[in-house]
């Protein structure tokens, strides 16, 4: 199972410059992994969110575990 804070140090590594604010992170059991962040200064678009979930994929290794990703705004958590 991929942990919560394997994610979180991936995440601590995003350049500092793109102003994400990691709001929280959900890992269940099944490695579905969810990622809600913010960015304080302007709204999150959708290219925001593909280029998180590329840079937090490109950290795990699918040939060790599968895994899903859903990286979203913090405003538009799907609970």
């Amino acid at each position: 199972m991929i942990e919560k804070s394997r994610i979180e140090e991936i995440a601590a590594l995003y350049p500092e410059e793109k102003g994400v604010i990691l709001k929280d992170i959900k890992v269940n059991k099944a490695n579905n992994i969810k990622v809600f962040f913010d960015i304080p200064t302007r709204a999150v678009s959708i290219d925001d969110c593909v280029e998180l979930s590329r840079f937090i994929e490109s950290h795990l290794d699918r040939e060790k575990e599968d895994f899903s990703l859903m990286v979203s705004s913090y405003g538009k958590q799907d609970q």
